[in-house]
């Protein structure tokens, strides 16, 4: 069974929400997040269509569809009902880097909670900066 993910990337201006089909765990998705940076504008310039387009394009294989431009979510509407883990790129400004929230979505998996509702506020399981992935071990 493939581990579904979203990846959602956010600046300023608003979100550009990533499909991945398979290989969606932590485990596969931050130590491949790095990939990205090669095709994204240098750092500190960070725009959120941008850098979503640039995890497309390390990451794609020659056809077929594991990863793809999912939408522009206001918060977590979008997420897939079977999406297992949902990530969150930003950029800090202060420290000049990018991170990623990681979330577990189990509690949420299959429609047990309504992602649609304002209200709605999932926990960040954990946050790894860009200079932390190399040394990225799952919890």
């Amino acid at each position: 069974m493939s581990t579904r993910s979203n990846i959602i990337v956010e600046d300023q201006y608003g979100r550009v929400q990533v499909y991945r089909h398979y290989d969606g765990y932590p485990e596969g998705v931050i130590p491949e997040l790095i990939k990205a940076l090669e095709f994204a504008w240098p750092l500190p310039r960070f725009e959120a269509d941008d850098f979503a387009a640039a995890i497309v394009r390390a990451w794609k294989d020659e056809g077929g569809g594991n990863i793809r431009i999912d939408g522009n979510p206001k918060a977590f509407e979008l997420v897939h009902g079977d999406t297992e883990y949902v990530y969150v790129i930003k950029f800090d400004k202060d420290k000049k880097e990018l991170f990623v929230e990681i979330y577990d979505w189990h509690d949420y998996y299959l429609d047990k909670a309504d992602i649609t509702k304002k209200s709605f506020k999932p926990k960040v399981t954990r946050k790894i900066y860009f200079s932390q992935i190399a040394n990225y071990k799952a919890a």
